[in-house]
Order: C-alpha cells, then sequence, then structure tokens
C-alpha cells in the first residue's frame, strides 16, 4: 500500500488530509510538533478504518528532528508521497512592527521547513515519489500587514520549482495554492464571501482533491501551482 507522510497533520487541514488519504487506502505519517493528543487521535481514526498510521514528532526547523522524524516513520516503510503542510499564519503586523524573531519564525515554518523535509525525502526516496507543497493564494498576492506570509509563500513557490528541477526525472514536485478557507463552522474570516466568484469559502476536502491530484497524477507534472480559490485571484 502507497505511504504519505504529513506534515502538521494533527489538526485543522492536515488532519482531513490525511484521514482522506486513509479512507483512499493509504497509510499515512502524521507528523506533529505540540499536539501529541490530537496526533495519536488521527492515528486512531485511520487504525478504524483499516490503514496503518503512525504519530512522529519534530521541530521541522531543526534538520535533526527531521532527520529523526523520517527514521521513525520507516517503520511503515518508505514513504511514496510528502505533503509539506505545516506552516504558520501569523498575525497582521504593520511594517514598523515586525519583529526580527516573527519574520524569522515565519520564514522557519513556511519554507525553510519544507525544504529540509524535502532533503530527507528525497534521500530515503530511492524510487520515484512526489512532494506536495501547501502554499497560497497570498504567495501571488501582497497584503497589507501580512509581509513574513506573503513573502513566505512566494518563495516557497520558488522553492517548489527549484526543487522540481533538482528532483527530476525521480521526484515530481508541485504546490496547491488554497484560498480563503472556511475549516470550521461558523470561522471567522477577514474577506467577505461575496469577494469570491464562486460565491463560498473553500472547505478541506476542495484542497485535498487538488492535492490527491498530485499525488497520483502522471509525474510529468512538476514545478506546478494549481490555485484553489473559487476564483478569488480574478477580482
Amino acid at each position: 500500500m502507497p505511504i504519505v507522510f504529513i506534515t502538521g497533520a494533527a489538526r485543522r487541514l492536515g488532519r482531513l488530509l490525511a484521514v482522506e488519504f486513509a479512507r483512499r487506502g493509504w497509510d499515512v505519517v502524521v507528523h506533529y510538533r505540540s499536539h501529541a493528543d490530537e496526533a495519536q487521535a488521527v492515528v486512531q481514526e485511520i487504525a478504524r478504518q483499516g490503514r496503518r498510521a503512525v504519530a512522529v514528532r519534530a521541530e521541522l526547523s531543526q534538520p535533526l528532528q527531521v532527520r529523526a522524524a523520517f527514521e521513525e516513520a520507516l517503520q511503515l516503510g518508505v514513504p511514496d508521497v510528502l505533503v509539506n503542510n505545516a506552516g504558520v499564519f501569523p498575525p497582521r503586523t504593520p511594517l514598523e512592527s515586525l519583529t526580527a524573531e516573527l519574520w524569522q519564525q515565519t520564514l522557519e515554518s513556511n519554507l525553510s521547513a519544507s525544504l529540509y523535509t524535502s532533503q530527507v525525502f528525497a534521500q530515503v526516496q530511492q524510487g520515484s515519489g512526489r512532494i506536495i507543497n501547501i502554499a497560497s493564494v497570498g504567495a501571488l498576492e501582497s497584503w497589507r500587514g501580512r509581509l513574513p506570509y506573503n513573502v513566505s509563500k512566494a518563495a516557497l513557490l520558488q522553492l517548489t520549482r527549484n526543487l522540481a528541477l533538482e528532483l527530476a526525472p525521480r521526484i515530481a514536485v508541485n504546490a496547491v495554492c488554497p484560498g480563503i478557507l472556511q475549516l470550521e463552522p461558523g470561522e471567522t474570516l477577514p474577506v467577505p464571501v461575496e469577494r469570491i466568484p464562486a460565491r463560498r469559502y473553500g472547505g478541506a476536502q476542495d484542497v485535498f482533491d487538488a492535492v490527491y491530484f498530485f499525488a497520483t497524477a502522471t509525474p510529468y507534472i512538476t514545478g506546478q501551482c494549481l490555485l484553489v480559490d473559487g476564483g478569488y485571484h480574478l477580482r
């Protein structure tokens, strides 16, 4: 059975991705940083579906911890697909209030972590594989007060393209760029739904469909970014 390694899989979008992969017959490596109980709950939910899963902890900004997490994950086997989902969406911060700490933390979480996981994945996956980076429509836009986020996600798209070149023809690397997502019922969002041509917010299932496409599509598709935003970028 194929194996997928998903970062940030204990909660919200990552959790749904993990569960949906399991429903389609995949075994899942559930990465988490600080939500151990939630990660174990995801593992148990996957087990109830008859699939195998293991929870691995790592601070993804630390390369040694990343390597240790992959070594632990090998108890399931060598992952076929890596989904770099973990990331942060820091609070709106004016430029004059932006600290070096916030800048560095955002880049580490949204950019460096995906580099480190991709490096190790490419080393352990000796055959063909897939890497899917969860970026954002914010990678293509400039939002006031969101400088670290916009820059980190834009850089993640460039990392996607460079990795696609470096790892071809063995590993295909692509990105999914979600728009405005409503992951919890009644969740307050900063963009009125009327500004989205599809007239609804995106959901986790919308993102999963794009991720699963890249996970199973021909490896001839590489270095691409797929917008999943209901046409938000067209406004």
